[in-house]
């Protein structure tokens, strides 16, 4: 059998076309086009694409494709500052209010500075157009006038720069927005106090709280009313303007006036005298005082909380209450209940305990006590103490008792003689109304 090899020209022509198969395959293959920066056909988004965010407003973009960690940039990083690098699908921009617009905008159109971010990562980059739109309610500003301020609160004055309410009244406030000319009329606007003793009112419903809901009317004018707590010291407070369908907002600082500074805290009682019941013993007992005319919340503190004590230490009522209590009846004497509010105003309730008038009921004492009787035979004892005043009872009817004065007599009943039987205790109890003693007496069981 005879075998034809084949020749070196064919073999060198199909090892050039297997190298060239595995070129065209590692370049994409298919008749695909070569694109270094683009390996496999991968891409690269940051959305939206292109939109409008107003100054002042945060806003956030998604990125889809590439990998992390992904370069960002802006074209004008001083209105629209972006985070040099972000590890996740998504970042937040903050932008600033545009001081220079786009040139070319027509007449009455929306006043924004075009910017272009682009972000970068596995070697690929998208870009995306912001339109930072001007923030249209900075520069037209928030007027506070006028008040109504109650007693010695400070009413805004012409006189005084800034803005001021007064603790206590009412302050009108009033601000309108335009943009590039436009006024904003019969749109919805929140204001918001982010800080300060106040609450917000809408003259034309009623409604009130720390935030409100208002509509501006034809010629874009927001009108509303800021009434501050009353009793509150002076006190910075912010004040948030935003409108709804946008989210642009204003904070204004402003200042509310305070009166609390002359409040007088009043205590009701001002005194507790606890009184014992003898002279042998100190007052105990319990009270409860009221605070009024100040701002809550109250504190109380016992100067000698052995002789007295209050309780709690604070109440957030509206009047202020708190419970006084003396318990020791070995303890005489005067001590000072503090009272003070949450501006430092203070007033004080004086606690005093003390021994009675009567003189304390000694016991009765029997002297000698117990006795010992025979059959017919008496004896007496003394009778110390008490009211003085006594009478005998025995328990039993061997036993005869009687008293005059201060003498107990006692008699064994039955013939005279030795007795018999052994010898048993009984009991007589002399009293004087109000305590009891008894009397042992020890006596024959049996009488001959």
């Amino acid at each position: 059998m005879t075998v034809k090899l084949p020749s070196l020209s064919s073999l060198a022509g199909g090892f050039l076309g297997l190298v060239s198969a595995l070129l065209l395959a590692s370049c994409g293959g298919g008749g695909a086009s070569g694109n270094p920066s683009n390996p496999g056909g991968a891409t690269l988004q940051v959305l939206p694409v292109e939109t409008t965010i107003y100054a002042g407003v945060p806003a956030t973009f998604q990125i889809l494709g590439g990998k992390p960690p992904y370069l960002v940039t802006s074209s004008e990083a001083t209105i629209l500052p972006v985070p040099s690098t972000v590890n996740g699908s998504s970042f937040e921009v903050l932008p600033n209010n545009p001081g220079v617009v786009d040139t070319g905008l027509p007449a009455g159109a929306l006043p924004i500075r075009t910017v272009t971010m682009a972000v970068s990562g596995s070697g690929l980059t998208a870009n995306a157009t912001v339109h930072v739109a001007q923030n249209f309610l900075t520069g037209y500003g928030v007027s506070f006038s006028p008040s109504a301020c109650p007693g010695p609160a400070a009413p805004p004055s012409s006189s005084t720069p800034g803005n001021f309410a007064c603790s206590g009244g009412d302050t009108a406030v009033r601000f309108s927005a335009v943009t590039n000319g436009n006024l904003h009329g019969n749109e919805a606007f929140n204001l918001s106090i982010l800080s300060g003793a106040a609450i917000l009112v809408d003259p034309a419903t009623g409604m009130n709280g720390s935030t409100i809901t208002v509509t501006s009317d034809h010629t874009g004018t927001v009108n509303a009313i800021i009434r501050a707590t009353p009793n509150q010291p002076t006190q910075l407070a912010v004040l948030r303007v935003q409108e709804a369908s946008t989210g642009v907002y204003m904070d204004t600082v402003f200042t509310i006036t305070g009166n609390a500074t002359t409040s007088t805290l009043t205590a009701e009682p001002t005194s507790f005298t606890f009184t014992g019941a003898t002279t042998a013993e100190c007052g105990t007992g319990s009270g409860t005082v009221l605070v009024f005319d100040g701002v809550p919340p109250y504190t109380a503190t016992s100067a000698n909380p052995a002789l007295a004590s209050v309780t709690p230490s604070t109440s957030s009522a509206q009047p202020g209450t708190f419970t006084i209590s003396a318990g020791n009846p070995g303890i005489c004497g005067n001590t000072t209940i503090i009272l003070t509010d949450s501006l430092g105003a203070r007033t004080t309730v004086t606690v005093t305990t003390a021994a009675g008038s009567v003189a304390p009921v000694v016991p009765i004492q029997l002297v000698p006590n117990p006795v010992t009787v025979g059959c017919a035979q008496s004896v007496s004892v003394a009778a110390i103490g008490g009211s003085g005043t006594y009478s005998v009872t025995s328990t039993d009817p061997n036993i005869l008792a009687s008293v005059a004065g201060s003498i107990v007599t006692v008699s064994r009943a039955g013939p005279a003689g030795p007795g018999s039987g052994g010898t048993t205790n009984s009991t007589v109890n002399v009293t004087d109304g109000a305590t009891v003693t008894p009397l042992i007496v020890t006596n024959p069981v049996t009488c001959p």
